[in-house]
């Protein structure tokens, strides 16, 4: 019966792993790209750049620079809570990174 019953209920349960899949796949990719400093630090390069080339003032140079900073400062503070978020799950406690070197209790 148990057989007969998996191959009925296969178009549903089928289509809820299909389905859950896609929202884990999309989650992932929302994850990887709110977590990449990446194009923030490129975009610095190039602000650099346009302001040593005298293509953009001393202004736009500022106003500009202070829109990337707070980005990558925003990333960090990302990653640092998804960082304690996954030392509260294991149990480990808050407060600055262990280094286990081999010596003495852990």
């Amino acid at each position: 019966m148990l057989l007969l019953d998996d191959i009925l209920m296969f178009p549903v349960k089928g289509s809820l792993a299909g389905f859950r899949w896609i929202v884990n796949m999309v989650q992932k990719l929302a994850d990887d790209e709110l977590l990449d400093d990446q194009p923030w630090k490129e975009r610095l390069i190039e602000l650099q750049m346009l302001l040593e080339l005298r293509e953009i003032s001393e202004e736009d140079y500022t106003r500009e620079e202070a829109i990337v900073f707070q980005a990558l400062r925003d990333i960090r503070a990302r990653r640092e809570a998804i960082a304690a978020d996954m030392a509260a799950a294991r149990g480990e406690e808050e407060g600055g990174i262990g280094v286990y070197t081999g010596y003495g209790e852990r």
